[in-house]
């Protein structure tokens, strides 16, 4: 069948009135028929009917696809909704579930926020308890106007306080309340402070020394200073005394270092005059004694032994006088100088060299026993000790004082251990310099030598 005239109604003509004929006639694509003879009213009838029903059918049709069409749009609205009641209820499932999950994590936080409060004022219980029956005393102050927020019974009882006030100032305790202010400085900076000792006065006007140690912190969302404190005040009471102690030591030992040196000096001047003169008288008289017994030679003899023996006595007699107290300081620090360094190097066979640079200092008597002293001893470690094969002494004068330098080439020595030592030597050196006003350093490790440098302020009164 022609796509072009499917649609057209068909109307077929018979002479034949059988049945058979007529589903024939319907099957082959015929809506309607006419039997002969035709009569055109009844063909007009028909074909006006047919093409009514077409009109019909065609509306139909379209109202259909309309139809149809609209029960697409309906259907696929229905099955988007439908997607999007699904992701709705998924969504708010997701939602439901996320809203249980931030409901336990709150409700988790809640009980967690609950028990660190509990533990936060069992804590605060707690340390309060301990602060309130700790010995120590212990504040907290404003920072940086010092007001007193808190104390507790140790630190009331130190300072006096029977009832604080709320305008009670830490500042108003301080010795000195510059020094508080240097300490508030240094906590700006670093903190904290740790150990410092502070000197105090309570309300009565009694002074005390403490041992304070504070950080910043705060107080009522305030910075605040925590400060404790521990009484020092017998403990610098006997630091004084011990002080006090050393330093009369000191003096009485200054004292008795000027008796022996003057007693050395008027033991060497008797046995140099007196006992000097009698054997200068024994000598002579041994000589005469051997003229008188020029004829017998055994007697000869042996007044040459004694006077031998005379000669050796005065030599012994000088030398004991000049270690006492060499005659050399008579005539000043490098005469006596020269002089040491000279009975060194005869005595211990080890070179010895004395330099001066500048011009010929003048010291006090006291000053130049002094310095003699400690380059004595400087040299008698450098024999005992040293193993050097060569020392030195140097002498400057300079603007501002004088420097001495004895140095050797030996084997050196450990400060350290001498220090933890019996060095009493060296302590006696560091004494006698300190006496006189006088800075002794000393030089030396194991393999390097040693030097013994002193610097001597000319312009300063001595130490006594």
């Amino acid at each position: 069948m022609d796509d072009r005239t499917r649609d057209i109604a068909v109307i077929f003509m018979t002479s034949r009135t059988g049945s058979e004929d007529m589903v024939e006639g319907f099957s082959a694509g015929g809506v309607d028929y006419l039997t002969k003879p035709v009569h055109v009213e009844e063909m007009i009838a028909r074909v006006s009917t047919h093409l009514a029903l077409r009109t019909m059918h065609k509306q139909l049709v379209v109202q259909n696809r309309q139809l149809l069409a609209e029960v697409s749009v309906r259907q696929q609205a229905e099955a988007a909704l439908s997607r999007a009641r699904d992701q709705l209820e998924g969504r708010v499932a997701l939602r439901t579930a996320e809203l249980a999950r931030a409901n336990q994590s709150l409700l988790a936080q809640v009980e967690e926020r609950r028990r660190a409060e509990a533990k936060l004022l069992s804590s605060e219980a707690r340390f309060r308890a301990i602060v309130e029956t700790s010995p120590v005393p212990l504040c907290i102050t404003s920072m940086p106007g010092g007001q007193l927020l808190y104390t507790n019974g140790p630190f009331q009882e130190l300072f006096g306080l029977d009832l604080l006030n709320d305008a009670a100032n830490v500042v108003d305790f301080y010795a000195d309340p510059l020094e508080r202010d240097s300490l508030v400085d240094h906590l700006q900076r670093e903190g904290s402070f740790h150990n410092s000792e502070i000197q105090f006065t309570r309300r009565d006007g009694s002074v005390f020394w403490a041992m304070a140690t504070a950080r910043v912190a705060t107080y009522n969302e305030a910075p605040a200073i925590y400060v404790g404190l521990n009484d020092i005040t017998e403990r610098k009471r006997i630091e004084q005394a011990l002080l006090e102690s050393r330093e009369q030591l000191r003096e009485l030992s200054a004292y008795m270092e000027a008796i022996r040196e003057e007693e050395r000096k008027r033991i060497a001047m008797e046995i140099h005059d007196e006992l000097g003169q009698l054997l200068t008288a024994l000598k002579m008289d041994v000589s005469l004694l051997k003229m008188r017994l020029a004829g017998d030679s055994d007697a000869a003899k042996k007044a040459d032994d004694m006077r031998e023996l005379v000669e050796t006595t005065i030599w012994m007699v000088r030398n004991v006088a000049s270690h006492l107290r060499p005659a050399a300081l008579n005539f000043g620090i490098v005469s006596a100088l020269e002089w040491l360094v000279e009975d060194f190097s005869r005595r211990n066979n080890i070179p010895c060299q004395f330099r001066i640079n500048g011009s010929e200092p003048v010291l006090p008597d006291a000053h130049a026993t002094a310095v003699f002293r400690i380059v004595q001893a400087s040299l008698t470690n450098v024999a005992r000790h040293a193993r050097a094969t060569r020392a030195d002494v140097t002498l400057t004068r300079s603007a501002n004082g004088l420097d001495l330098h004895v140095s050797d080439d030996g084997c050196g020595f450990d400060q350290e251990a001498a220090r933890k030592g019996d060095s009493y030597g060296v302590l006696g050196m560091r004494e006698r310099a300190r006496l006189i006003g006088a800075s002794l350093l000393i030089d030396s490790s194991p393999g390097t030598g040693t030097s013994v440098s002193i610097h001597i302020p000319l312009d300063e009164e001595p130490h006594t």
